[in-house]
């Protein structure tokens, strides 16, 4: 099975392939590399990106940091960062594009500070350079805190209504691919005790503003409007600090790469991804 190594800590992955420009997806809280939609992968793919994927510790087939009564795993979003490179040492590649959603958006932002020098672009969908810009929602579990073990059905069930917090007011919600990915997610490695683990990681993690005001790595930030876990106000005010950096805003979208917006997504991606090329090329000569 193909897993990288980082400090002991084993990353399960899954690269597309082909000769494509790499681009290392990194996914949000909770969610296993399952969550990355086929249809949307394979836009980076026709647009000549070769995306890889991860579980991020304490979710899917990578390593889990503690058992059912842990709610810290002694890690944060740096450590999950370097989970990240150890992907692409594993793929010998040196550098890479990035895509991060959510908490991964925020890991992105940590690999592009740590090591400006083998990320060639970011694209950042509904992230945020710090927590607080989190929204509470009444009524959502608190998965912050030791979670208890449901059977199956309840597990299932519970994944969709979370999902149903991110839906598009614009967009209808597609319950038949949340359900499909509730069912697969949970058969593949059911781990509700490292969400709390990943939550602290997530929580604690310092203020990167002033970091990324120095980045001068092309950026695209990508937010909905009517978001409701992350405002935002995050992606607008990451755009005032980072010096490349280009904003979109999507009226009536949620907390999801929506599909109708693939086609759009895909094209503004690429985009940045060459101007990435470019600038890179144009430095060696």
């Amino acid at each position: 099975m193909p897993f990288a190594l980082n400090a002991g800590t084993r990353i399960y992955f899954h690269d597309v392939g082909g000769s494509g420009i790499p681009m290392l997806l990194v996914h949000g809280f909770t969610v296993q590399l399952l969550g990355w939609r086929p249809g949307f992968v394979q836009e980076l793919v026709d647009r000549g990106l070769r995306p890889v994927l991860f579980d991020n510790r304490d979710a899917g087939l990578s390593d889990k940091t503690g058992g059912p009564d842990d709610t810290d795993g002694h890690y944060g979003l740096d450590d999950m960062a370097d989970d990240g490179f150890a992907v692409l040492d594993a793929l010998e590649i040196d550098e890479a594009h990035l895509l991060g959603q959510s908490m991964g958006g925020m890991i992105a932002q940590a690999m592009a500070i740590r090591s400006p020098g083998r990320v060639k672009s970011l694209t950042l969908f509904y992230s945020a350079p710090n927590g607080r810009y989190g929204i509470r929602n009444e009524g959502a579990k608190d998965l912050s805190v030791r979670q208890d073990r449901l059977a199956r059905d309840e597990a299932i069930k519970a994944a969709v209504e979370r999902e149903q917090l991110s839906a598009s007011p614009e967009f209808a919600f597609d319950e038949d691919w949340h359900i499909d990915l509730a069912t697969r997610s949970y058969d593949r490695c059911y781990a509700p005790d490292g969400y709390p683990r990943q939550a602290r990681a997530m929580n604690e993690a310092p203020d990167r503003s002033a970091a990324l005001a120095e980045l001068e790595i092309p950026t695209v930030l990508i937010h909905g409007r009517h978001d409701r876990h992350l405002s935002p106000q995050a992606a607008l005010d990451m755009a005032a600090v980072m010096p490349r950096s280009e904003l979109h805003l999507y009226e009536g979208l949620g907390h999801e790469i929506a599909k109708p917006l693939w086609t759009d997504f895909g094209d503004i991606i690429l985009r940045n991804v060459l101007r990435a090329e470019k600038s890179a090329a144009d430095k060696t000569h």
